[in-house]
């Protein structure tokens, strides 16, 4: 009824829970902040927050060093992370910051390859920044954190969902 969403609204307080969240989630921005990639404003869906970690570089959320991504299967063959690692090696030599979504298999091997090579690399979580999924790439997540940026449009606390990816992966493209 209207006067129990009434009663249950009067408990909340906007305030309150603006404060807790940027307590848990201090480091971010939306499409009002000049810091915000630029190239995401250019795509159908933005992400409302952006959540950030890591070294953010001005020039690649202003679009003017190139950024690439750079995907595939989870699974791959010994020869898929061989080209993966070649190519990768070859646009960081010539100023590309790496972009992908931290996953298992050809993910991984892009940021590993990018960071082996000494380059940039801004990995795309669909968790929280808190969340290291797969787990297998806590250490990779780090590196990556030192070396590069980890981005999400997801809170802390947000736990892995089938339907995160594919709205990850949007991100991933925008980049």
């Amino acid at each position: 009824s209207v006067e129990q969403i009434i009663e249950q609204r009067s408990r909340l307080s906007p305030e309150q829970l603006l404060a807790d969240h940027q307590k848990n989630n201090p480091d971010f921005f939306t499409p009002a902040d000049p810091d915000y990639p630029q190239l995401l404003l250019e795509t159908p869906a933005p992400p409302a927050v952006l959540y950030y970690q890591g070294q953010l570089n001005p020039q690649e959320m202003q679009g003017s060093k190139p950024l690439i991504s750079i995907v595939g299967t989870r699974s791959p063959s010994e020869y898929g992370k061989k080209w993966t690692k070649k190519i990768t090696t070859a646009l960081v030599q010539h100023g590309y910051t790496i972009v992908s979504g931290l996953a298992a298999g050809i993910d991984t091997q892009a940021h590993r390859s990018c960071l082996e090579a000494g380059g940039r690399t801004l990995g795309i979580l669909g968790t929280g920044l808190d969340i290291t999924y797969p787990a297998e790439n806590y250490q990779l997540y780090q590196q990556v954190k030192q070396q590069g940026a980890i981005l999400t449009e997801y809170p802390k606390g947000t736990q892995p969902d089938r339907g995160n990816f594919p709205a990850r992966n949007r991100i991933v493209a925008g980049l």
